[in-house]
């Protein structure tokens, strides 16, 4: 599958590596695709990925991935020409979080997730990978069990693209929690996962369903 993912930052990086890995063929984008500082990635990546234009990536994409921060997300995707997004997948990762003074979600009564999907009425958002910190997003690892992944959208068949790019970058657990408004809830749990870090000084952090 064609991907593109919009961001060039250390998620954009690692999910594009992690999914040219898997056999997709990905286009990551930033402000300056041709910065030196990108080059290393390509190397890497070799003849299946590439760094373009923010338009570009968008309009390669068969499926899109939003890998920005928050503070700049809006701008971004409103550069970008309507028609790239049109009737798409678009997997959301962001959080809209507050620092100061310790850590807290910056929305009430509604989600990142749900305000990337109002931002693209025509394309099918789904949220994931938003949880976890991007060390942990490919090929997950934990010695004390199977970290399970969750996904939230409006659109069944759009979530089980997602599933299956999870699946691609090692979540073999994967948990639908329902339509877009359950991004909510995927949003407190990044809080309680950050929270968690810094209290066990971990590196990363996920959730897991154990059994008795």
């Amino acid at each position: 599958m064609n991907i593109g993912i919009v961001g060039a930052g250390n998620v954009g990086k690692i999910l594009g590596k992690g999914l040219v890995a898997a056999g997709h063929c990905v286009a990551i984008s930033g402000r300056e695709p041709h910065d030196p500082k990108h080059l290393t990635w390509k190397q890497e990546v070799g003849a299946s990925g590439d760094i373009t234009s923010f338009n570009e990536a968008a309009l390669f994409g068969e499926l899109i991935i939003v890998a920005l921060p928050w503070s700049c997300l809006k701008d971004v995707v409103e550069t970008i020409n309507p028609i790239y997004w049109k009737n798409k997948t678009v997997i959301d990762i962001s959080n809209a979080v507050h620092f100061d003074g310790g850590l807290r979600l910056q929305l009430v009564d509604t989600s990142a997730g749900e305000i990337v999907q109002q931002l693209l009425p025509e394309s099918h958002v789904v949220k994931t990978l938003n949880n976890v910190n991007d060390k942990i997003m490919v090929d997950p690892k934990f010695n004390d069990g199977t970290p399970l992944m969750f996904v939230s959208g409006n659109n069944p068949s759009s979530k089980n693209q997602a599933q299956t790019l999870l699946k691609d970058l090692g979540w073999s657990t994967i948990v639908d929690l329902g339509d877009i408004r359950q991004s909510r809830l995927q949003e407190s749990i990044m809080v309680a996962c950050v929270i968690s870090e810094i209290q066990l000084q971990s590196p990363g952090s996920a959730f897991a369903l154990l059994q008795c």
